[in-house]
């Protein structure tokens, strides 16, 4: 019998990747990029202008604060996005009551034609997922795979969920597009070691924990996971490494101090307290029992928003004493009162978001669970540690929904919006990693046959 000749012996992948010429690579890259901008051209034409909701006139009225005001950054809205409103966004909502005048109030909002905005929330996306697919691309072992991790993160910015965010005046498309600059620096350092991405990490971390409050959260699991596997297996990079927990933890105290002193958790705790406290007698109990005054007045609030009622949570001097508890003991008694209502507070969030995102959610963390531990017994996490990346983003994904849904009653699909956009998107560059790594690692063992 023959012998095989395994060094005439190619795989497909490489055959059809070694058929194309560097120049004829480059042309293909470009022509990908190419029509990544038109796809996206074709949606802006399409796009009436910027869609004006009820939270937009906030970001607008707070943005014209002066940096030097101490407002500014302790305001009722994250700085990060009133940072980027005051560069970008050039509507004047309060001109001669046009905000009021045009309101729909079936649709709740209205298109403005706010160019600035329109133009900085979409060039940032597509600059963002331009930087994410050059680093995907740039820490491929294979021609095919460096093709498919350029693809992939390009396609996912067409996906509505994620485009359709920048023509909206709100913050989801900055802290979006904040997250994924996060993301393609992590990769970097991580790949590279080098102290500029490092840095990179550090400052894209800043800006997306400073543009919503869950972020913040957010960054502090990524800490935490960090932590562990540092204890936990040899990971190299320590020092920097640990030096990113740290200053995680910092932007989460930023964080805090902002969110305190601009009171950005009232609103939604009071959207709390009237939809999923108040209405039910046990829960009214537990919080009566910890020092929450009832009464009648209160007990009316069942059922409604913070905004109900001429803002009564806020303005009614009935609820004066229940105002003053909440002041002082209301974020700490809720965050008891989910700790020992361990069933509800797992549970809830299941009943609440549909089907179908819950099923993704479950489905997404436990498929990447079980890719982490195949990755990890293979070794290919301590040689390919820029791999954790995507893991640790899907891993941080039910978390992240869990704070999301406890954190606000009001609107939970969108405040939980990069949480769900977490696991397709991680678990996305994961398999295309893996996939890659197989082919990498095929074709290495290829060559060594004599």
């Amino acid at each position: 019998m023959m012998a095989l000749n395994m060094n005439n012996y190619r795989l497909p992948c490489q055959a059809a990747v070694k058929s194309l010429r560097p120049d004829s690579m480059l042309v293909l890259y470009g022509f990908i990029y190419v029509c990544f901008l038109l796809g996206h051209m074709i949606v802006l034409k399409n796009i009436d202008g910027v869609w004006i909701y009820y939270d937009s006139g906030e970001y607008y009225k707070l943005a014209r604060t002066p940096l030097a005001d101490s407002r500014f950054w302790g305001a009722a809205r994250p700085p990060a996005v009133l940072l980027f409103y005051k560069v970008f966004g050039g509507y004047d909502y309060e001109a001669d009551g046009y905000y009021y005048k045009v309101w729909d109030w079936d649709r709740n909002g209205f298109y403005v034609d706010d160019v600035g905005l329109l133009f900085g929330q979409t060039t940032f996306s597509l600059a963002a997922f331009s930087f994410l697919a050059f680093a995907c691309a740039g820490t491929a072992r294979t021609g095919k795979g460096r093709l498919f991790l350029f693809v992939f993160p390009l396609l996912f910015s067409f996906v509505p969920e994620v485009a359709g965010w920048n023509s909206i005046a709100l913050s989801e498309s900055v802290s979006v597009s904040l997250f994924v600059v996060f993301t393609g620096a992590w990769i970097l350092f991580l790949s590279t070691r080098r102290s500029p991405w490092l840095a990179g990490v550090a400052a894209a971390a800043l800006f997306w924990g400073g543009a919503r409050d869950t972020n913040a959260y957010v960054l502090v699991m990524i800490a935490g996971i960090v932590a562990i596997s540092m204890v936990a297996f040899k990971f190299s990079a320590r020092i920097p490494m640990a030096a990113l927990c740290f200053w995680f933890i910092g932007i989460f105290t930023l964080s805090s101090f902002s969110a305190e002193a601009g009171g950005r958790w009232m609103f939604p705790f009071y959207n709390v307290m009237g939809h999923r406290i108040l209405p039910v007698p046990e829960h009214v109990s537990w919080f009566s029992s910890h020092g929450m005054p009832v009464d009648s007045e209160l007990l009316k609030q069942a059922g409604k928003w913070a905004s109900d009622d001429g803002w009564a949570f806020f303005n009614d001097p009935r609820l004066e004493r229940f105002r003053a508890w909440a002041f002082d003991h209301g974020k700490s008694t809720y965050m008891k009162f989910l700790v020992s209502h361990f069933t509800y507070s797992t549970a809830a969030p299941l009943f609440g978001f549909s089907d179908k995102r819950i099923g993704l959610l479950l489905v997404g963390s436990g498929l990447t669970v079980c890719l982490a531990v195949v990755l990890w017994r293979r070794g290919w996490l301590h040689r390919f540690p820029h791999l954790a990346v995507p893991l640790v983003m899907v891993m941080s994904s039910i978390p992240h929904a869990w704070l999301a849904w406890h954190g606000d009653a009001m609107e939970t699909v969108r405040h939980s919006l990069i949480a769900f956009m977490q696991v397709p998107l991680g678990f996305g560059l994961s398999l295309l990693y893996v996939l890659d790594l197989i082919v990498h690692e095929r074709v290495r063992d290829v060559r060594r046959v004599p």
